[in-house]
């Protein structure tokens, strides 16, 4: 018996890998094929090692896409053969996953595979809006005009992500900062002072005894405090794989104060432009529907979205199915409304994006312009306890010696 590695695709044009074990590859291929799967490819040997490597230490990073997408799209505008200009990404490529995927891809493309399909054969790399659109710019013969679409999408979503995490950065780095500097008071500095507390024989104020216990606690007891959040994070990721959990998650993250906005407005900019992208690539309705849903990234969304989608498919005015759903903004459905009426929905979609990009931004803004204060202010209640835990002691062995 050997191991087969493959990439299969079922009924719903969702791709899949996998490993197999049978006597040989069209043994393998007959067992996914009962399983009312299509093979697109299958390999031999298991690849544990590679696996291991590909999955955690050789990723390929969203710049890296970002970035080919728009060198590629700038070679075909130029009027590059497909295959000549994935061959220039292969070898000026640097990350070694990326570019054994980029040859596969161009050695496919020569073999006389579309375009789309040999992408699709890495749904760990391409994202399957990127197939989509791909197939949908073939189909249309402007395949140079949706690979410039898609790699401007692409920068945007890029700068908008940097925006984001640029937001983050300053009250993750106090925050970090203030429970370093506890851990060392509560762990080194307040044991060492115990005993020098003890032979004075005075008796300590409430917030020393509080540190005191704390420190004595996670010092004696640090493998249960270990092995309660271990337990409990298992328990929270095992809850949030269900369809419930993640639902009830991704409710609770919409409806947290300041947080809430703009996780909601970063789901409308991420929406309506990427519903612009594929209307104004040729995708239908219906099919644009599916995929926005899919990418949503956001349970009570892609719910609403599979609703509308359900809709449409009975011949409903789409506008009128997101105007029903709460989630959305009346706003959403209004525009959606004028551009069904006008048949300019791609561009109305694409307006509506930097509508809800500019806000978002000016949203994280304000969120951070507020988050400073409130954590200096926390930094500075947290700090100020430790250094009275530790101060006040001091100053009454000091006055008692007097």
């Amino acid at each position: 018996m050997s191991i087969f590695r493959y990439v299969t695709k079922d009924l719903q044009g969702e791709y899949h890998k996998g490993e197999v074990e049978t006597a040989d590859e069209v043994q393998a291929a007959n067992l996914l094929r009962r399983k009312h799967l299509i093979v697109i490819s299958i390999k031999s040997g298991s690849g544990s090692s590679e696996k291991f490597w590909d999955k955690y230490l050789s990723r390929v990073s969203f710049e890296d896409i970002v970035v080919s997408t728009r060198e590629l799209a700038t070679m075909v505008e130029a009027g590059l053969v497909l295959s000549e200009a994935l061959d220039i990404l292969e070898e000026q490529q640097a990350n070694n996953k990326f570019k054994r995927a980029l040859g596969e891809i161009s050695r496919d493309v020569k073999g006389g595979l579309d375009f789309a399909t040999a992408l699709e054969k890495h749904p760990d790399i391409y994202p399957p809006l990127y197939g989509k659109l791909v197939r949908a710019g073939q189909a249309s013969g402007k395949l140079d005009i949706i690979l410039k679409d898609l790699a401007t999408n692409l920068e945007k979503e890029r700068e908008f992500k940097s925006k984001v995490k640029g937001a983050m950065i300053y009250p993750a780095l106090v925050i970090t900062m203030m429970v370093a500097v506890m851990m060392v008071m509560v762990f080194f500095v307040m044991p060492k002072l115990t005993g020098l507390y003890k032979d004075s024989g005075i008796e300590l104020p409430l917030p020393t005894q509080i540190m005191l216990g704390m420190a004595n606690f996670i010092l004696n007891f640090w493998w249960a405090v270990a092995f309660i959040a271990v337990v409990a994070m298992f328990f929270i990721r095992r809850f949030a794989r269900t369809p419930e959990g993640r639902l009830a998650i991704d409710k609770f993250i919409l409806k947290m104060p300041v947080v809430g906005k703009v996780a909601n407005l970063v789901i409308m900019t991420n929406f309506t432009r990427t519903l612009s992208l594929l209307i104004a690539a040729g995708l239908s309705i219906l099919d644009s529907i599916k995929i926005v849903g899919d990418i949503s990234g956001n349970r009570v969304y892609k719910d609403g979205l599979d609703l509308a989608y359900k809709g449409v498919e009975r011949g409903l005015p789409f506008s009128d199915q997101i105007l029903s759903l709460k989630v959305f903004p009346r706003i959403v459905g209004q525009m959606i409304k004028i551009g069904e009426e006008t048949g300019k929905l791609d561009e109305v979609m694409s307006r509506l994006a930097n509508h809800f990009e500019a806000e978002a931004d000016n949203s994280l803004k304000n969120i951070t312009a507020l988050i400073e204060p409130i954590v200096l202010i926390v930094l500075g209640i947290g700090v100020g306890l430790l250094v009275v835990s530790v101060i006040l002691p001091i100053y009454q062995l000091t006055t008692s010696i007097k």
